[in-house]
């Protein structure tokens, strides 16, 4: 009030000649700024409004994408899982169950074949019925991405429902499509409720305004669900929609325009995702009555002050009117300078690099703040000083020459070296430029100078470090070379040269066609050009013909070059020679081979006599029942050619299996029918002992592919091994399940004296037993060998572990057959 009053006093000294024309302009101006205030206030409202409706159409579509985001996810995680396991189908139907009521928008969530033939479904209505698919989605789904399909009437997918029939119950079908290992294509869809999303709409409403409208539909106008227009029903196209009659955005606002039979404001927001798009309108006539509301008290206060003003135009005087502007204009001016200033120093504080001005014999007058960060001195310590006395003594010659007289205008440049704060030395950069007087006169310099300390050490060590690199790479022994993106040669080291016969004179800026044969060449730019596309590095074998005649295997292995804003910029291929290795390597499998025919061959031909001596021994021993000694003779040579058989035996097994012909045949089978066949075999060695047999084979079926014959062979060996050392009267367990979805891991566990820690790996030797088992029995060393042999044979892994509580554990782990080998199986 007393600004108010003191304006009025002051208004009252204008002189009278000018009393009426300026309140006339007041009067004018009150008027013009009243209407432009009333303009802007609707403005202004309408543009709150919109605001609004556009916050609202943000905030419906995070609600949408994260429904329709949260409903594709686990599409994903179905389509995971069904991947993992076709046939699991009570599994899948139990995971949609566990969605369906973790997931409140969703109605129902089905499997459904290409042909249309629901194949699992929460809904028991839809179970073995047929869908239409046209009537889900216009258009196949491609590929795995989702497909949002129209409003649908009905209740479940398989509701048949008349073209021209209204209905009000329907839902929205999200499909997402999945290829089966057997190549197969069946579709995942979700019936999303249309009420739960116009639920959340509603609510969205009754928080803004009551006649706002929502509609949420596709982006070819098909309308999903809406709220606020009785009129509309759904399913229905918007085609006429101002919306879908202009090329629109990602979002924005429009209106006043007419919509749907009134003029209305509005806003979209179209998904980033999913072909969907949020509107929310509002009538323009409801912004128009807030309008006028509003301006009712505003209308009254400027007719009183417009009566106001022109009472006090009347008594106004020219001078104290004059005065008063004067005095204004003089403060502006006074708080703008003082303004500039202001800024002037605090842009010199936040300046990084010293700045300074001196008088025309180079004498400091003025430094900023950044002279205390390098010196550790105040600078006021700095003014009065002649610069060339603050460097080092060899640049002070540099420095009175950016001060001289004489020189001609311009920037003028020098670097030199300042001892800093603790005695290190700083490297500037010092640039400056003459000040002239109007006269021409030369009135000082204003200069600056930059600390490039650390950047000429950057420098300096990035140099040394490119130096560190060309000379490993120089002695590195393995041919290497650098190549750009189009295939030509940028760098080859000396090992290159000395290994490809060719100087790096004559390859480097040429490509590879041009000294390569056109075979070698063009296998040679296929594998770039695909290490280009996937990125990382490649590794292959390629027979290389040298220019001096010679062939040589060479195994390359090429790696990708990315800059730092992570863009491809070169090829980095190494090469090494593997000739000699390939041979060594093919020799070592020929005395393999030669050696593994030599055991089986021996192995047959001692055969022979063992049978004849194990016949008479038998003889022996029937014919000898009366005399004592010569049964027990026959008896010892029996079981000494038991013995000797035995080792012939394991001796010609080794060798079938170290050979790679017609060894193994693998088949599908439940490798617990197997062990509960051996199980059964040696029931009476069980007996014998009194050993109880525990197995612990679970009732999900474990199913790998492997050799019966030879499978059943370990299991034999390793419970055999388990009856021999377990004391009598204890029990022995056998355990079978899967580790994981790719994995069946098998356990036999005795309770015999165990294996010495030193010896659990050396007992899968051929002819090693362990120190603690080791009881004369006649073993022969050779049945665990055996048993890795056959394991390692089916891709799996045999090793043995001490129990906790005493004796032995054997582990054998094998691939599943769903990890090797994919059957295909029709969906049930």
């Amino acid at each position: 009030m007393p600004s108010f009053f003191l304006r009025c006093v002051r208004l009252l000294q204008l002189p009278h000649r000018r009393v009426l024309a300026v309140g006339g302009a007041l009067i004018l101006c009150v008027l013009a700024g009243t209407m432009v205030l009333m303009w802007r206030g609707l403005d202004d409202m309408k543009q709150r409004d919109q605001q609004r409706l556009e916050l609202m159409a943000s905030v419906l579509d995070a609600h949408v994408g994260q429904v329709f985001e949260v409903g594709g996810q686990a599409l994903d995680n179905l389509a995971n899982s069904l991947l993992q396991a076709p046939d699991a189908l009570d599994r899948l139907e139990a995971q949609q169950q566990y969605y369906l009521q973790s997931l409140p928008f969703l109605r129902s969530l089905a499997l459904v074949s290409e042909e249309g033939r629901v194949l699992v479904s929460t809904q028991l209505a839809d179970r073995g019925g047929q869908v239409d698919l046209q009537r889900l989605v216009t258009q196949p789904v491609r590929g795995e991405r989702m497909a949002i399909g129209p409003w649908t009437p009905g209740r479940t997918l398989t509701e048949k429902t008349s073209p021209g029939t209204s209905s009000r119950l329907g839902f929205i079908p999200l499909l997402r499509r999945v290829q089966l290992p057997n190549g197969r294509h069946v579709l995942l869809v979700a019936q999303f409720s249309p009420d739960a999303l116009a639920q959340y709409q509603q609510q969205l409403l009754d928080l803004n305004s009551p006649d706002t409208r929502v509609y949420l539909a596709l982006d070819d106008g098909r309308l999903l669900s809406h709220v606020g227009h009785d009129a509309l029903v759904q399913g229905a196209s918007l085609d006429g929609h101002v919306y879908f009659r202009m090329k629109a955005a990602r979002k924005g606002i429009y209106g006043p325009v007419q919509t749907l039979g009134e003029r209305s404001l509005g806003a979209w927001q179209r998904a980033a995702s999913q072909p969907l798009v949020s509107l929310v309108e509002q009538p323009y006539a409801s912004t128009l009555r807030r309008w006028l509301l509003s301006l009712r008290g505003p209308l009254t206060f400027m007719a009183l002050a417009l009566v106001l003003i022109g009472v006090m135009t009347f008594s106004a005087w020219r001078s104290a009117r004059a005065r008063a502007i004067a005095r204004r204009e003089r403060d502006e001016a006074l708080q703008e300078i003082a303004r500039r200033e202001h800024e002037l120093s605090v842009l010199f504080k936040s300046v990084q690099d010293l700045i300074f001005r001196t008088d025309p014999q180079g004498t400091l007058r003025f430094v900023n703040a950044r002279w205390q960060a390098m010196t550790q001195q105040t600078p006021e310590s700095a003014r009065g000083r002649h610069l060339r006395d603050m460097v080092l003594p060899e640049c002070r010659e540099r420095i009175e020459a950016l001060f001289a007289p004489r020189r001609p205008p311009g920037v003028r440049t020098a670097q030199a070296q300042l001892m800093g704060a603790n005695g290190e030395i700083r490297v500037l950069d010092i640039s400056v430029v003459p000040l002239l007087a109007r006269d021409g006169r030369l009135r000082g310099f204003a200069g600056s100078a930059a600390d490039v300390t650390t950047l000429l050490a950057t420098q300096m060590h990035l140099q040394e470090q490119l130096a560190f690199s060309s000379q490993l790479l120089e002695s590195n022994p393995l041919p290497v070379c650098l190549t750009d993106l189009e295939g030509h040669f940028l760098m080859v080291n000396q090992a290159w040269e000395h290994f490809m016969g060719l100087s790096r004179d004559q390859v480097l800026g040429r490509h590879n066609r041009d000294f390569l044969p056109p075979q070698e060449a063009q296998a040679y730019d296929a594998h770039s050009d695909e290490l280009l596309r996937v990125g990382g590095q490649i590794r292959y074998e390629e027979r290389l013909h040298r220019p001096d005649g010679s062939v040589r295997d060479v195994q390359v292995t090429k790696v990708r070059l990315l800059s730092h804003q992570g863009e491809p910029m070169g090829l980095l291929i190494v090469k090494m020679d593997i000739t000699d290795y390939l041979a060594a390597r093919d020799l070592a499998e020929q005395a393999s081979r030669t050696q593994s025919e030599f055991v089986a061959n021996i192995s047959h031909e001692l055969r022979t006599p063992l049978q004849s001596i194990l016949g008479f021994s038998e003889l022996g021993m029937l014919r000898g029942r009366q005399h004592e000694k010569l049964a027990a003779m026959f008896g010892d040579i029996h079981a000494a050619g038991q013995r000797m058989l035995e080792l012939v035996n394991d001796l010609l097994d080794m060798s079938k299996i170290d050979s790679t012909v017609g060894a193994f045949h693998f088949e599908p089978h439940d490798v617990r029918d197997i062990i509960e066949a051996v199980a059964a075999e040696l029931a009476s060695q069980l007996q014998g002992k009194q050993l109880t047999l525990n197995l612990q084979l679970g009732r999900l079926p474990l199913e790998a592919k492997v050799d019966p014959v030879r499978f059943a062979q370990v299991i034999r060996n390793v419970l055999a091994n388990a009856v021999k050392f377990s004391p009598e009267g204890r029990a022995i367990q056998i355990s079978a399940g899967l580790s994981d979805d790719v994995t069946i891991h098998i356990a036999v566990r005795d309770q015999g004296p165990g294996i010495p820690p030193t010896e659990l790996e050396a007992v899968f030797q051929a002819f090693v037993q362990s120190s603690k088992t080791r009881d004369g029995s006649g073993g022969t060393g050779l049945g665990l060998a055996i048993c890795q042999k056959i394991v390692t044979a089916h891709g799996g892994h045999i090793h043995a572990a001490n129990a906790p509580g005493g004796g032995a554990i054997f582990h054998i782990t094998l691939p599943t057959a769903g990890y090797t080998d994919t059957m295909p199986a029709a969906l049930q």
